[in-house]
């Protein structure tokens, strides 16, 4: 990576317009309405549901007003196709409209060299606001891993950092155990509701060339899918009583994963949880925290 050229980077806002239908397709794209008689979940995937309004998955957040992809800029010389997400943290300040027009504001924080060989982590903070009124409707701390980028030196306000999420105690028991299937299709189905055109989620000679054997699902699909199992434990009619959402990303999530999330309390108005891929018996997401409102 270009460091000088990167640390120098500033990014215009970025508007976007999305409509009840974008909403839906985020919920069908996180498995909601998988089964059609869920009266639950079905306010996620249906406008129409007599005498109760449409309800938006909290974490469709970190989808709306997407960055436009710079790292491929060659100016840049990051290893853009190496890239995966390493944490997400999420902070919500309204609960989000079924449509809207809304503007986010980008600012690349820092950048934290794990050295030669091992990667460089890149934090860029984004502020999504409703476009005409203003609202602050969410922060999003994004930490992207580049995986092919260490050794490039460190750069940025250090206490700027994302907050470091808490690990779970040894001996840690589930007040609940979700498991939720993904058809085989499920990244180039999220890659549509996203609007994440990374390459490695679809393209299997790229997914290929960035050292995966197939095209990865995307972080932020299992951080969604999380997302999911938490408004089911506690209870899919209030979304907004979710105020926070934030998990390290452990190893790539693939389509076809059956990712069972695990639920811990950890007080009265946070849980912690993880998700693993049950077939593979693999951990996708560590260190998973959600704060409530009462």
């Amino acid at each position: 990576m270009n460091l000088a050229y990167v640390s120098g980077l500033r990014f215009a806002p970025t508007d976007q317009d999305y409509e009840w239908r974008d909403s839906l397709l985020y919920a069908l794209a996180l498995g909601f309405g998988r089964d059609p008689l869920h009266r639950g979940e079905l306010p996620y995937v249906y406008e129409a549901v007599p005498g109760r309004p449409q309800r938006v998955v909290p974490s469709m957040a970190v989808i709306l007003g997407w960055q436009p992809f710079w790292h491929d800029d060659p100016a840049a010389a990051i290893d853009w196709k190496r890239i995966v997400h390493g944490e997400a943290h999420l902070q919500l300040h309204a609960p989000l409209p079924a449509a809207g027009r809304v503007c986010t504001r980008h600012r690349l924080v820092r950048v934290r060299d794990k050295g030669a060989g091992r990667g460089a982590v890149l934090q860029i903070d984004t502020e999504l606001f409703e476009r005409e009124r203003g609202t602050h409707l969410a922060t999003l701390q994004s930490l992207q891993f580049l995986r092919g980028d260490g050794g490039c030196g460190d750069w940025g306000d250090p206490a700027a950092a994302a907050p470091v999420l808490p690990a779970l105690d040894e001996d840690a028991v589930p007040i609940a155990c979700v498991d939720l299937p993904t058809p085989q299709h499920a990244a180039l189905l999220y890659r549509i509701a996203s609007r994440d055109w990374m390459p490695i989620h679809a393209d299997p000679a790229i997914a290929r060339q960035a050292g995966f054997e197939r095209p990865i699902s995307h972080g932020l699909n299992n951080l969604g899918i999380a997302c999911r199992a938490l408004l089911t434990t506690l209870g899919l009619d209030r979304p907004e009583r979710l105020r926070s959402l934030a998990a390290r990303f452990v190893a790539p999530g693939l389509p076809g994963d059956t990712v069972r999330v695990e639920i811990f309390r950890r007080d009265a108005l946070t849980l912690q949880f993880r998700a693993s891929a049950m077939e593979r018996g693999v951990c996708v997401l560590d260190r998973g925290l959600a704060q409530l409102h009462d």
